[in-house]
């Protein structure tokens, strides 16, 4: 097969990778708006396979032609983009799958309920269309969302009925030399720390405050006991809905937190107070800029620091419900250690938690197993060949019964 990866940052680099060193595709193009930086990427792949080819990402024609004759595009550009990478894989017939959404377009104020629908449902609105042209578009196939919601999904299946679904993700880890070094996109976590974080409670979606309901959680695989706190995040926005309703399984409360140390929450704080996650143009000696382009120049690429990375992470899943009448829950998470697989990977280990299920999402669907048409999350995919693949790449899969 012939797949794009677009987007050549810390996670894209990392699907790119995988996907050229597997036996599945015969061809990665790097679709990136800065052709220097994917020609890189190709330098450090070393394969026959690997071609560049300059696109922005806002340009839906220019897309659409240069998707012409590829079996998949694989969207890890900003998910910003989202809907103008969608449309030109529409105009073009060709599948797509990405590792997150627009969940920026929703504006509903703390204590609210959301209307009409989260986000998520705008994208999810097109299943029917793409069923009817025969494409597969597989959302926010990551690790959270991704392996979170296959996990959800892994345990409801365990379930008569499923109660409540909590994401935990937890890092201890630090980038040496820095005191705020994001490891994945900073635009990505700044907007959505600070937005209202979306939760799921007695039949409807609402909102929490930014930061809200701090508590201290113990991880496991040398994590430990560090705080976290509701973010906005999309598995709070389909997993009640696809695993309660299309799967009939049922979902009283669902809801997103991870960790954050209390300096990230400080300098994220200030840079909302300041302005500086702003992302309209303003005048500055008389150059038009948008102060969250400053705030992203000004930190580092994320994809630059894996060598500085330490530390551990577990991300995974508490669903709990009943069986048999009785009330009970399975954990199901992966968790990995920055320094090791840096040494053996020669990545940061959170582009490669989020860049690898992508990767594997992908292989998959050449090997034909996602074979769905239309677009859906990943919950309404089959969890055990992605749990299977894992090890593969360094990563593991663990489960606890509660």
């Amino acid at each position: 097969m012939k797949a794009m990866v677009l987007g050549v940052g810390a996670i894209g680099s990392v699907t790119a990778e995988v996907l050229a060193n597997s036996e599945e595709f015969d061809k990665v193009v790097l679709g990136a708006r800065n052709p220097e930086k994917g020609k890189r990427l190709q330098k450090k792949i070393s394969s026959d396979k690997v071609t560049v080819k300059k696109l922005d990402a806002s340009d839906v024609a220019a897309m659409a032609k240069a998707f012409k004759g590829l079996d998949l595009v694989c969207n890890l550009a900003i998910p910003r983009y989202n809907f103008a990478i969608m449309r030109a894989c529409e105009m073009a017939k060709v599948n797509y799958l990405d590792t997150a959404w627009d969940i920026a377009l929703d504006r509903t104020k703390p204590g609210k309920v959301i209307k009409p629908a989260p986000p998520s449902f705008l994208y999810l609105k097109k299943d029917k269309a793409w069923k009817k042209m025969g494409l597969t578009g597989m959302l926010g196939i990551g690790c959270d969302p991704g392996l979170t919601n296959l996990f959800a999904r892994k345990a409801a299946d365990r379930l008569d009925r499923v109660k409540e679904i909590l994401v935990r993700d937890g890092d201890n880890g630090y980038v040496e030399g820095y005191d705020f070094a994001p490891l994945w996109s900073p635009e990505t976590l700044i907007e959505e720390v600070l937005m209202p974080a979306t939760y799921y409670s007695d039949g409807h979606y609402r909102k929490y405050g930014s930061f809200e309901n701090k508590e201290v959680y113990d991880f496991p695989d040398g994590v430990g006991k560090i705080p976290i706190y509701n973010v906005d995040h999309e598995e709070a926005e389909t997993l009640p809905t696809y695993i309660g309703k299309v799967l009939g399984k049922g979902c009283d409360y669902c809801d997103f937190k991870i960790a954050l140390g209390d300096e990230y929450v400080d300098a994220i704080r200030m840079i909302g107070k300041l302005g500086l996650s702003n992302p309209n143009k303003i005048k500055v000696k008389d150059v038009m800029v948008a102060p969250r382009d400053v705030v992203n120049a000004a930190l580092p690429d994320p994809s630059q620091l894996g060598h500085l990375s330490k530390g551990q992470c577990a991300i995974g899943t508490v669903t709990k419900g009943l069986k048999g009448g009785r009330e009970t829950g399975h954990y199901m998470w992966t968790s990995l250690d920055h320094s090791k697989v840096y040494k053996k990977w020669n990545n940061s280990a959170t582009a490669w938690s989020v860049g690898v299920p992508a990767a594997i999402s992908a292989i998959l669907f050449a090997q034909g197993k996602v074979d769905q048409k239309g677009v859906f999350p990943p919950e309404m995919m089959d969890p055990d060949p992605f749990i299977k693949m894992l090890p593969k790449y360094g990563m593991n899969y663990n489960e606890k019964k509660l």
